[in-house]
């Protein structure tokens, strides 16, 4: 169990950042929930609150933005004294043939998937420092190995996610700090919503959508079980990346 432990998750209030909060509260952590929607944020804290015995606490935070995410880390370090695991979810994506995409496209998920991951992993890694130990487990995507078309500019992001996932596991392994990714497969989630889902189920060997309950006990686990773990990505995708069934 997890108690006295604290847990950073982004975009916290949908999807699989809720579900990845909802494992750690429900291992006792406490959790800070960080999401740019303050309203959802703010409600699903309360409602996660009743729920859990750990503390649930929100913070408002537009992770592609520099100066936000550091003071976000601040806020979170002044009420909790301490974050130990670090899970840096918030993404998502703008899907256009590669040739449609316009630089407001590429840009915007970029900023979000790509720049957003970088400006969390440099804030906590500086304040792991300070701890002498800590986990971070960022979000990739099947994507990344796989995709049905579509996905250039978020392909880009993500690939960008497991350089930096390596890049930081080698620089401070010998600092009690590890860096771990995980990429999850289809799954059912408000942004694969519109037939996206359906479009692409046929491919799974499983033949059935990852739930976001199931990812975020492969995000827990590593972030705190996986303890000789470091520089990793771990896919969780039904099969899709050992061999297509259709």
């Amino acid at each position: 169990m997890l108690e006295n432990k604290v847990a950073f998750v982004t975009g916290a209030a949908q999807g699989i950042g809720y579900a990845i909060a909802k494992e750690f509260a429900a291992q006792g952590a406490n959790v800070a929930l960080a999401d740019y929607n303050e309203k959802e944020v703010k409600e699903v804290a309360k409602k996660m609150n009743a729920e859990y015995k750990g503390e649930i606490w929100p913070v408002v935070a537009d992770v592609s933005k520099s100066a936000a995410v550091d003071k976000c880390i601040a806020e979170v370090v002044e009420h909790f004294g301490k974050i130990d695991y670090a899970i840096n979810n918030a993404g998502g994506g703008i899907l256009k043939p590669f040739a449609e995409l316009t630089d407001e496209d590429f840009n915007k998920t970029v900023n979000v998937d790509f720049f957003g991951t970088f400006y969390c992993m440099r804030a906590e890694i500086k304040q792991f420092l300070k701890q002498g130990e800590g986990s971070i487990v960022n979000a990739g995507a099947l994507g990344s190995i796989y995709n049905p078309g579509g996905m250039g500019a978020y392909n880009a992001a993500k690939n960008g996610v497991i350089g930096m996932t390596r890049a930081a596991a080698v620089d401070y392994a010998d600092k009690n700090i590890r860096v771990n990714c995980v990429a999850p497969g289809l799954t059912k989630t408000p942004l694969n919503a519109g037939g996206f889902l359906e479009k692409i189920l046929p491919t799974v060997p499983m033949k059935r959508a990852e739930s976001p309950e199931e990812v975020a006990k492969v995000y827990v686990f590593v972030a705190t079980q996986a303890t000789f773990m470091t520089g990793q990505t771990i896919l969780s995708d039904g099969g899709v990346s050992v061999g297509l069934k259709g």
